[in-house]
């Protein structure tokens, strides 16, 4: 069990186990979902929060997932609970053009309030969308309706469908606003933003625009990554509709893009809490998110706490 300190903050996503084949035929198991997000926030907020992950994990998962995680000395369990479905697996096939279809077999329970109430005082409350399918939006208003809390999402994976064989597509999600409207902080990759504004983001008129419709709709700040481009931040200042541009921060040759965007958001969510300040925020979101596209998989971002010392240091 973690130690108790500083902020407490509260992260609601998905376990996966995932199973990757390249188009040359090799297969390669790993795990991944909020993993990708846990492990370097870990070593982000180090001394400064306490980190309770709020997810069902199958049980036949106990032992891998305790194994990356009880390491980890402010990351508590209380909100994780091990249930006797088997646990969402992710199967990648890329063809040779680089493109992958997604196959999601198993599947846990859908969090419920009870299990979110514990967790309505935390500082921050972060909802990263890995399935899509981790709790139902009346859950969410609910926790919108009875926090104080600043509410971050990543939008993610709630922009992915699923056919009758279980293989994921793109398409704009149902009632994809009011989903957004819970939200003080909202987060999504050009591919997504363009599908929810039906329409390629490649101007700044049109980015503004895009933002201004969700800023109108309760959000404080969307943000829109850009891979090595860096990331896009719409809020109001003084009335006024303002887009920053974050360029990239590359800490090094990039190996895997996996979790960069996860990464981003910790990033984010641990400057903002202490200033509010959208600008400086995605500074140190794109800083950290260079240090990530530097590690390859998941044990890579194990490593996430040495490789931000040694940056710390020089």
């Amino acid at each position: 069990m973690g130690v108790n300190v500083g902020r407490k903050i509260a992260l609601l996503g998905t376990i996966n186990r995932d199973t990757i084949r390249t188009h040359d035929g090799v297969e390669t198991e790993s795990y991944g979902g909020i993993l990708y997000s846990l492990l370097p926030l870990s070593a982000i907020v180090k001394d400064t929060a306490s980190i309770y992950p709020v997810v069902n994990v199958g049980e036949d998962m106990r032992d891998v997932v305790m194994g990356y995680l009880e390491p980890c000395g402010n990351i508590h369990f209380d909100g994780v609970s091990f249930v006797p479905e088997k646990n969402t697996h992710c199967f990648i096939v890329y063809d040779e053009d680089g493109n992958k279809q997604e196959t999601l077999l198993g599947g846990v329970p859908k969090l419920t309030f009870e299990q979110l109430a514990p967790f309505l005082y935390s500082d921050a409350i972060i909802v990263n969308f890995i399935t899509g399918t981790e709790l139902e939006l009346e859950t969410l208003q609910h926790v919108r309706r009875e926090t104080d809390s600043q509410i971050f999402m990543d939008i993610h994976s709630l922009t992915l469908g699923m056919d009758d064989q279980n293989r994921r597509f793109w398409r704009v999600p149902l009632h994809w606003e009011e989903w957004i409207a819970c939200t003080d902080v909202i987060q999504m990759n050009e591919q997504e933003a363009a599908l929810l504004a039906g329409e390629p983001l490649d101007t700044d008129e049109k980015t503004i625009a895009f933002g201004e419709r969700l800023l109108s709709n309760g959000s404080s700040v969307v943000l829109i990554t850009r891979n090595e481009n860096g990331s896009q931040a719409i809020y109001h200042d003084s009335g006024k509709t303002v887009l920053h541009h974050s360029p990239g921060q590359p800490a090094g040759e990039a190996h895997d893009e996996t979790g960069c965007g996860d990464v981003f958001m910790m990033g984010f969510v641990d400057s903002y809490l202490d200033a509010q300040d959208p600008v400086e925020a995605s500074r140190c979101a794109n800083v950290l998110a260079g240090i990530n596209v530097t590690l390859r998989g998941i044990e890579g971002v194990r490593r996430f706490g040495e490789e931000l010392d040694i940056r710390s240091a020089n």
